[in-house]
């Protein structure tokens, strides 16, 4: 095991190395002419940094500080520009979902909610498997979708221990998958549910002063999840119409129920403190209007987060200053890092110069643009970060439409769900390399299935995107 660290780490630095020395090379070639001095170092930064991206020799997070000490130093671009996405109301957003998410692990809410849906959907195994589909899904939109993933696993195999037979059989396998399916799937409904959401948001607010509203996301996303998530039902469903095993005790999922007890004033508390904060998304608009003030997604995030920490339950809050150590920081400055990156490319006319190299790209119909973008990010995100895909295609896709005169938003809207729809490999997403963890599924079992609804998703998201985004009005 030591001998086995010692190549990993032996490999970490030979990567780091080989970054610097890559960085220093693109700096002593000339630039092209079309390119300004400030855009070349933004090239070379952008190299390195996917190039750790990639490979993870270092911390992601860690990478996304490059900005702040590379551009400063090499251009006359100050820090105070470098560092100002880093400060983006969209990672406020994401760090009072976040809490909220916690808050609804500490109550053991989604516990309840996930079992009192299979409770009463019914105990046929397709009905089974729409319950566990439905109840992750939903978890998503509010929790990251690892959270999802890592919370609802062991509620399924908690119910597949008590399932003698399911031990090698092919249920128990479609049940496993689905809830990293599921979560990839579901956290596609809102902006706080999946990063590349909340990078389009920030990203388009940050460099083009065009905000994405929480409602009117979920507006245009929801109808498309549900879509996708009974299409995935369907399909499974299919995989097990012949599986000859007897029929499940309904007494699993009520034994499961009673365990929890009856519902706690923690309980409540949380979920009065989740509809308010949901309700306040939706109804910001007209709250603004009519008291004139002036709300954001972000302001309103933060606020419910902290009814978690203020709103006393027998002389104890829900959340104390504990719970801080399990705020995903590392995520919040990727976010900014990434932003940070995106607004330089676009600001140096780095991203304009790239585009122009896809030229013939623009002679395509809008259609054919969108499901290309939409197959390409997809596979790519098979092999890599699905933030960091999200993050280094943005500003070039920005650019190409805005040289075509196309919608900036239908163009870019296929980046941002295509990164959420990888569904063959286990390092594509975390859900699924959760799943994978279970050693319970084949890689090649999961690819299978996973062509098939990423090819799917990609179809059914383009035409979305081709016929519906202009619900996302800005």
């Amino acid at each position: 095991m030591f001998r086995y660290e010692k190549l990993i780490l032996s490999r970490k630095i030979l990567i780091i190395f080989f970054g610097v020395v890559l960085f220093s090379f693109i700096q002593i070639i000339s630039p092209p002419k079309e390119l300004s001095s400030q855009a070349w170092l933004v090239l070379s930064l952008l190299i390195i940094m996917a190039f750790w991206w990639l490979t993870e020799a270092i911390p992601l997070s860690i990478t996304a500080l490059l900005p702040l000490v590379i551009i400063p130093i090499f251009s006359d671009i100050g820090i105070s520009e470098v560092a100002k996405p880093y400060s983006n109301p969209i990672i406020f957003l994401l760090l009072g979902g976040f809490v909220l998410g916690l808050g609804l692990q500490r109550s053991n809410l989604h516990k309840r909610l996930a079992i009192f849906v299979l409770l009463y959907i019914g105990y046929q195994r397709k009905n089974i498997l729409a319950g566990f589909i439905i109840s992750t899904a939903f978890l998503s939109m509010w929790l990251s979708n690892t959270a999802t993933c890592l919370l609802m696993l062991p509620i399924c195999l908690s119910v597949l221990t008590k399932l003698e037979s399911e031990q090698d059989s092919l249920f128990r396998k479609i049940l496993i998958l689905s809830i990293a399916y599921s979560s990839s799937i579901g956290g596609m409904a809102t902006l706080i549910g999946t990063a590349p959401n909340a990078i389009f948001a920030g990203f388009m607010s940050e460099n083009y002063n065009i905000d994405i509203n929480f409602s009117d996301w979920m507006m245009f996303s929801l109808p498309l999840v549900l879509f996708l998530i009974f299409l995935f039902w369907i399909f499974i469903s299919f995989f097990i119409r012949n599986e000859k095993i007897e029929k499940i005790n309904s007494t699993i999922f009520l034994d499961e129920y009673k365990k929890l007890g009856k519902i706690n004033l923690k309980e409540k508390v949380t979920m009065a403190i989740i509809f308010v904060t949901i309700s306040l998304w939706i109804f910001k608009k007209n709250l603004n209007s009519f008291f004139d003030v002036s709300l954001t997604d972000s302001s309103i995030a933060i606020f419910g987060a902290l009814l978690f920490f203020i709103i006393p339950i027998k002389r104890k809050f829900i959340l104390d200053k504990s719970w801080f150590k399990y705020v995903p920081w590392n995520i919040l400055v990727l976010f900014g890092g990434g932003l940070s990156l995106a607004a330089l490319i676009s600001s140096t006319g780095l991203a304009g110069y790239i585009s122009n190299l896809l030229y013939f790209f623009g002679k395509f119909d809008i259609f054919l643009i969108i499901i290309s973008l939409a197959l390409l990010i997809s596979i790519m995100t098979e092999i890599t970060s699905n933030t960091a895909t999200t993050l280094l295609f943005l500003p070039i896709i920005v650019s190409f439409a805005l040289v075509h005169e196309y919608d900036i938003i239908k163009i870019t809207l296929p980046v941002v769900l295509a990164a959420s729809c990888a569904f063959m490999m286990p390092i594509a997403t975390p859900p699924n390399a959760i799943a994978f963890s279970t050693n319970q599924i084949k890689m090649s079992f999961m690819a299978s299935i996973g062509f098939f609804m990423n090819l799917s998703a990609v179809i059914l998201a383009s035409l979305w995107i081709y016929n519906f985004s202009f619900l996302l009005k800005y």
